[in-house]
């Protein structure tokens, strides 16, 4: 059953700000609606066109027109998390059949849960990121304490999944819409794979360790040990401003995540390259989630009352 509530918009004046960070003249703040007596809900991903999805405690919301959609949990599971959306709607999740232990990856689309085939060997699936030609990069396993195989699900034939021929320690993180996987060794760097061939993100000198965080039209986001950083290839980086700790990032480089400031310790802030970390405005502590190629960019709010509330922040 579908339920739908009025979305509510607000503009939030900003507060304190710390040192190189910019006031969010132009910005303002929305809630997105949640089904009544929602114990939980988040927004995790958006379409780049004003749609966005996320879970209610443990089922599948959508957002589109200032109204949500609570699309429930493929039949056989007890929950589902959702994890990416692509330009074309298709919703990425993850659900759990917990009597079983079991666990699958889905997409939905054209208005149902289309699960991902699975590997001969392998009893479970889980999917880590959909790129905006319907491919779908995870993982397959048995038991996950036991390790995790890289697979990818080709959007012309999700039913035969086929396994990265990478080591091990490669685990996938993100898919580009070219078809670029982006991979996190353990206890090293970030790497790309594409068609067979695997290239490492080159590291500034002194560095040597990555954990990748997303891949949007050849950029890259990354975390070190120095700080975040951001990709425009797989050999040229540069610093993301050191205070802030990065979340996603759309296909013109703009980036989400968030800062500490002196008055909230969790600020949700918006930064591009050439640019200073600008604060986005919210009434408590908050953070950024997801940036979409319009620009518009979903987060939540925590602290003062709020338990991860789905937020929009909208430029004018």
């Amino acid at each position: 059953m579908k339920r739908t509530s009025m979305v509510m918009a607000v503009t939030v004046a900003t507060g304190l700000l710390s040192a190189g960070t910019a006031s969010a003249t132009g910005w303002t703040m929305s809630y997105l609606p949640i089904p009544p007596g929602s114990g939980l809900a988040r927004v995790v991903a958006t379409d780049g066109a004003g749609h966005y999805a996320g879970h209610s405690d443990g089922k599948l919301i959508t957002w589109a027109d200032g109204t949500f959609a609570d699309h429930g949990i493929p039949a056989g599971y007890e929950s589902v998390e959702t994890v990416d959306e692509n330009t074309a709607g298709s919703v990425l999740v993850n659900a759990r059949s917990y009597p079983a232990q079991s666990r699958h990856a889905f997409v939905f689309e054209n208005g149902g849960f289309q699960p991902l085939g699975k590997v001969s060997g392998y009893s479970n699936t889980q999917g880590l990121g959909v790129n905006n030609r319907g491919d779908v990069v995870g993982t397959v396993f048995n038991d996950i304490r036991n390790g995790s195989i890289a697979a990818l699900w080709p959007s012309g034939d999700r039913a035969h999944p086929v396994l990265l021929n990478v080591r091990s320690l490669l685990s996938p993180v993100d898919i580009d819409h070219d078809g670029t996987v982006l991979l996190n060794e353990q206890f090293g760097g970030a790497w790309l794979w594409k068609d067979g061939v695997l290239r490492q993100l080159v590291l500034p000198n002194g560095v040597f360790e990555a954990r990748g965080i997303a891949i949007r039209d050849g950029r890259i986001l990354a975390s070190t040990p120095m700080g975040d950083r951001l990709w425009t290839a797989f050999d040229t980086s540069e610093e993301v401003p050191s205070t802030m700790n990065t979340m996603a990032l759309n296909g013109s480089g703009l980036v989400t995540g968030w800062i500490s400031a002196p008055d909230l310790p969790k600020t949700a802030v918006v930064w591009s390259p050439g640019n200073p970390i600008t604060r986005l405005p919210a009434p408590s502590e908050a953070y950024g989630v997801a940036v979409g190629d319009n620009g518009e960019i979903a987060g939540a709010l925590q602290g003062g009352g709020h338990d991860n509330t789905p937020v929009v922040w909208r430029r004018g």
